[in-house]
């Protein structure tokens, strides 16, 4: 099953993008965690947690594509450190604030700053694949791949900022990802032999659509999704807390990011032949059963089985959603169609942990779990309501392809 991973490992410079790819997405999987572990402690509130890690997300992903426009016209090389060290010092800049109760809105105002100068470091990697495997058929597994690590990082990362914030202190969370973000930027970007060709907009022969029709279909599918994690996230933190277990919210969160790691290892090492617009809905279908049952959890022994199953169907739409942006997006934009669908799931991600934040201030920790299963089934709806034309796009492009 593992084969067609270590074949894609065994490319010139594959192994070290890919290993500095996965230390400068850590981050993703600690920040918001870490914002509402830090607010949380010093306010007490989980809405006003909940606001501003949202906020942060929701600059990023307003913000962030622009800079990814950057990275496409200009090179990673020179893009990514300048990014990364702006990013870096807002951020440690809120956690002094917040440190020393700040004001509130100088805190939401780093935030912004911060999260508006984050760069997904995902997409840059999976530029690198496209660029280096053009014309071949090994795009869907070097994209599964990612799918996995982007998981496993979702399973580390909620793990290391709990033990870190629960055993050593609420900012060092934080201050933690801060170095991470540091570290892997600066080392994909020393990696100048795997970065795509700079694309200067006056040598982008053409008009490179960026908002086609599948485009803004997964654009869509991704907010909801964000809407999914954000929801999981800030309310297995108070779930956890309630039942007086806060040190084991990491590896609820980490359940969740295994069973996606898993099936996510199997969807890109099985070569399937059926269109994937319609194997995206039979993923959808499945991720809105599963999640169903979150709502009705009573204790951290039941959620972590519904964690875990929940987990293995978000995986499969992911990676097929990603890989449909692929097929659809030009070359020359690229690194900014899949940040800007990073940012769509950052945006829902926000919407998420707000709704979710203020369901539990209102009732109790286990209702903030609704948004998950209202998300879920709107993931189906959507996909099944365009599924028509995403599975026409899916046909033309072969179609160009072969001609």
């Amino acid at each position: 099953m593992l084969g067609p991973y270590g074949s894609l490992l065994r490319r010139k410079g594959a192994t070290a993008f890919v290993a500095a790819g996965f230390v400068g997405e850590l981050p993703v999987a600690m920040v918001s965690l870490g914002i509402v572990f830090l607010v949380s402690a010093k306010t007490d509130s989980y809405a006003l947690a909940g606001a501003m890690s949202a906020t942060f997300a929701l600059s990023m992903a307003l913000v962030s594509p622009l800079g990814a426009r950057f990275v496409d016209r200009l090179g990673q090389a020179r893009v990514l450190p300048v990014m990364a060290v702006g990013e870096v010092l807002f951020l440690l800049g809120f956690v002094w604030v917040a440190t020393n109760r700040g004001p509130v809105a100088l805190q939401f105002l780093l935030l912004i700053v911060s999260g508006g100068m984050t760069q997904n470091m995902g997409a840059c990697v999976r530029a690198r694949w496209s660029a280096m495997l053009t014309g071949t058929d090994e795009i869907r597994p070097a994209f599964s791949l990612e799918a996995v690590i982007d998981e496993l990082v979702f399973m580390l990362g909620p793990l290391v900022v709990t033990w870190l914030c629960v055993y050593v202190g609420d900012p060092t969370g934080l201050i933690a990802a801060a170095a991470l973000v540091v570290l892997g930027s600066g080392w994909l970007a020393s990696q100048r032999s795997t970065q795509p060709p700079p694309r200067p907009k006056r040598h982008q022969h053409g008009k490179a659509k960026l908002l086609v029709r599948t485009m803004i279909i997964v654009t869509v599918l991704m907010a909801l999704l964000g809407a999914i994690f954000g929801s999981f996230e800030v309310t297995t933190v108070a779930f956890s807390e309630s039942e007086g277990a806060e040190a084991l919210t990491g590896w609820m969160l980490a359940l969740y990011a295994g069973g996606s790691l898993i099936a996510g290892l199997v969807v890109g090492a099985v070569r399937v032949t059926s269109n994937p617009a319609r194997l995206l809905l039979v993923y959808a279908l499945a991720l809105a059963i599963v999640t169903a049952f979150y709502p009705f959890v009573t204790s951290l022994a039941m959620l972590a089985p519904v964690a875990f199953l929940a987990g293995m169907a978000v995986s499969p739409v992911l990676i097929t959603a990603t890989t449909l942006v692929e097929n659809a997006v030009p070359a020359a934009r690229l690194t900014e169609a899949l940040t800007l669908t990073v940012s769509a799931m950052a945006v829902g991600l926000a919407i998420g942990s707000t709704t979710s934040g203020a369901i539990i201030d209102a009732f109790v920790p286990a209702r903030g779990y609704i948004v998950m299963s209202v998300g879920a089934v709107l993931v189906f709806a959507v996909t099944a309501a365009t599924f028509r034309g995403l599975a026409r796009d899916v046909v033309v492009i072969d179609e160009a392809a072969t001609e």
